[in-house]
């Protein structure tokens, strides 16, 4: 078995994992009016649009966007704290 590289730092795999528990408890409205932003992040580090395929997969999109931007050389305390920064704007929206 070989042992696979994950590129994500650990600043960046932090930040991810508290984003995964946040949008896991967000309730459905929040959820649904969150997925702009994730999007939006997804996007910008994928560097292109990416679908809009509802909150359900709004969080993958972002983590292969942390992926990616991370294997090609991302900064590791740039993506945690732009991912940190989307949690905390997740956390601030209003309730739907």
């Amino acid at each position: 078995m070989s042992g696979a590289h994950d590129p994500i730092g650990s600043a960046a795999r932090t930040e991810l994992d508290r984003l995964t528990h946040r949008w896991h408890t967000l309730p459905v409205g929040q959820a649904r009016s969150g997925t702009v932003h994730l999007r939006a992040l997804a996007s910008e580090l994928l560097g292109g649009s990416v679908d809009d395929l509802g909150p359900a997969t709004a969080l993958d999109q972002v983590r292969v966007g942390v992926y990616e931007a991370a294997r090609a050389g991302a900064d590791d305390a740039v993506l945690g704290e732009r991912l940190a920064h989307l949690r905390r704007t997740l956390a601030a929206a209003p309730h739907a």
